[in-house]
């Protein structure tokens, strides 16, 4: 029940047990002294309800004013305060005020044992002040007499506390003396401790929303980090869909308008990657500009308002966005991009914000790396695995060439099938030069339908294996349609077979041609150099292989003429009185080692020829 106001004849009469009845009243009745209490139990009730509210609510200020409120109503003071302390800057702030008193809204300024404020932090315990005309204790603890002079008489602090932690004081004034039962005083008490444990749960609250904050945040960035390297994982050969998911995530995740990511090409910074509204202001950027010399010489740069500096005047010239933050992208000390973001307006970027980035930043600089990894090691096994299919076909070349020492044609067949496989040409050709003519001894692919296999043509250098043959040196059409220096015939015969690239390399002999191979292509694309290597040693082969079927046939032709020589003398020295068994030995010796269907042995005898040896199927 709220305190009734004295009329202006009579002062205000004090409530609670302590009350007394001035002279001049009359006796209250039984009744009314019940319906009074009654009603102070129900404000009493209240006031704990509020009170507990305190401790569970997690907006203290409305809490605070209706505990002031209810206060200053139940015990009739004057005006009643509840102040906070903040540890962190020493100072005293005003939390909540109800009464006649208009409180200071600035901090108060606090030190531990000055002042009774001061006292009461240091003890722990509250101080009543009755009368503070009267009452001695008063001038010892303050250092002046502020509250005297605005007339108050009564002063009541009590300690909001929490685990013997000071946290701030109720403070009750009154313009007349009065004095506080011990029932008054626990309650008062006991509402301080209330608010004390309702500022902790709040302090503890915020603690924990701070913490998991901070903890979505890091599972955020995590989550970011961890999406960007499975990309990584995902892209080993391509960095574009990591640059791309990096942007994305930097502008998710840390709130920002816009992120831009360039890669260096000698000196301009070349746009690769760009998530966000604000238009980009140039694809490529010299690295010359103030921003990233800067940048490259000291790492991050963070502008607030590009249009309150005047150090990197290209930037503020650019209209579009207010906040600015680079990033570099280094690779073993060398710049290698940049990671830049922007807001359009004023907003300075967070710490967090910055070390994300950078997080995001060298996150890049790995996928570009792992790219590049990953191509030279792909490189590496490709030429490794070239290499080893180059050596198991020269291997194969080798056997066919020992196993045929005698037949030319296996091994032909063998290099022109590696050197269309090999060299990835759409057919290759060996040809072989007879006189004037080039024959087509081997074919592999898509074989030409103007020349089959056993084939001869007259050799011009209107063909890329006849230019070879001529010149003796190797050929080379990266593209027979746009090739500078090609006569028409050769360029129409091109277009006619559907050839548009050609390698011919000669197949030489002691300097002189004895043939050529040739691979073609029916698109543009000039063959490599290891291809080109690869052919010429094809070549080398084939004229290795041609050149040990000569020696050999030529050794073979030695060897059957000594042997029919060795047989003929055998003849004669088991013959010495008949001709005729040697007659027939060398008529079937010519045959054989000249390889003829017949031989014949005629004498002279006066003026005829006489036949005296045959040899073969067709009559003499």
């Amino acid at each position: 029940m709220a305190l009734k106001k004295a009329s202006k004849t009579k002062k205000a009469r004090p409530r609670g047990p302590t009350a007394k009845t001035s002279g001049a009243e009359q006796p209250q009745t039984v009744a009314e002294l019940r319906q009074q209490l009654e009603a102070r139990n129900r404000d009493l009730a209240a006031l704990y309800d509020v009170t507990a509210a305190a401790s569970q609510s997690l907006q203290i200020k409305p809490v605070l004013d209706e505990v002031v409120k209810k206060i200053t109503e139940i015990f009739a003071f004057n005006s009643v305060s509840v102040f906070l302390f903040d540890p962190k800057n020493e100072v005293l702030s005003l939390m909540a005020a109800a009464g006649i008193h208009k409180m200071q809204a600035l901090p108060r300024a606090f030190r531990r044992g000055r002042g009774l404020t001061g006292r009461v932090a240091e003890t722990g315990e509250y101080l009543i002040f009755e009368d503070v005309r009267s009452d001695p204790r008063y001038r010892e603890m303050t250092e002046n007499n502020a509250m005297q002079r605005q007339g108050d008489r009564f002063i009541a602090i009590f300690p909001i506390k929490a685990k013997e932690n000071f946290l701030g004081t109720i403070n009750c004034i009154n313009t007349e003396p009065r004095k506080l039962a011990t029932g008054e005083i626990r309650l008062i008490n006991s509402m301080a401790n209330q608010i004390g444990v309702a500022v902790e749960n709040i302090k503890l609250f915020e603690k924990v929303e701070t913490s998991n904050a901070e903890l979505r945040e890091s599972l955020e960035h995590q989550t970011a980090t961890s999406e960007v390297l499975g990309i990584i994982s995902r892209s080993p050969t391509d960095v574009q869909p990591v640059l791309d998911a990096i942007v994305e995530s930097a502008v998710r995740v840390c709130g920002i308008d816009d992120v831009v990511l360039r890669l260096r090409e000698k000196n301009v910074l070349v746009q690769r990657s760009h998530f966000g509204p604000i238009p980009i202001r140039g694809v490529k950027i010299s690295v010359d500009e103030p921003q990233y010399r800067w940048m490259s010489e000291h790492g991050t740069l963070h502008i607030r308002d590009v249009l309150a500096q005047n150090d990197f005047p290209t930037l503020g010239s650019v209209s579009g966005f207010r906040t600015f933050l680079i990033v570099p992208l280094r690779q073993q000390g060398e710049l290698i991009g940049t990671l830049g973001a922007r807001c359009s307006e004023v907003r300075p970027f967070t710490p967090a914000q910055i070390k994300l980035l950078e997080t995001f930043a060298d996150q890049a600089v790995i996928a570009i790396e792992n790219v590049r990894l990953f191509n030279a090691l792909d490189a590496r096994n490709r030429d490794l695995t070239e290499a080893l299919e180059q050596q198991t076909a020269t291997s194969e070349i080798l056997r066919v060439i020992a196993s045929s020492p005698t037949d030319i044609q296996p091994v032909l067949d063998v290099v022109a099938e590696n050197a269309a496989r090999l060299c990835d040409s759409s057919d290759a050709q060996i040809y072989r030069v007879e006189g004037d003519m080039a024959r087509k001894v081997a074919s592999y692919g898509a074989t030409s339908p103007v020349l089959g296999v056993g084939e001869a043509r007259s050799i011009s250098r209107g063909s890329a294996s006849g230019r070879a043959i001529f010149d003796r040196k190797m050929v080379i059409f990266d593209d027979t349609q746009t090739e500078p220096g090609l006569d028409a015939a050769l360029t129409a015969n091109s277009l006619r077979l559907g050839i548009r690239t050609a390698l011919a390399v000669p197949l030489l002999r002691e300097g002189v041609s004895v043939g050529a191979i040739t691979i073609r292509r029916t698109e543009s694309r000039p063959f490599t150099e290891p291809q080109i290597t690869l052919l010429k040693t094809f070549a080398d082969q084939a004229v290795i292989a041609i050149e040990n079927v000569r020696l050999f046939q030529e050794l073979k032709e030695a060897l059957e003429q000594q042997t029919a020589t060795s047989e003929i003398l055998g003849v004669i020295a088991s013959s010495p009185t008949d001709i005729q068994p040697v007659l027939d030995t060398i008529a079937q010796s010519a045959a054989r080692v000249c390889g003829s269907d017949d031989a014949t042995i005629r004498l002279l005898e006066g003026d005829t020829m006489s036949l005296v040896a045959h040899y073969g199927t067709i009559s003499p």
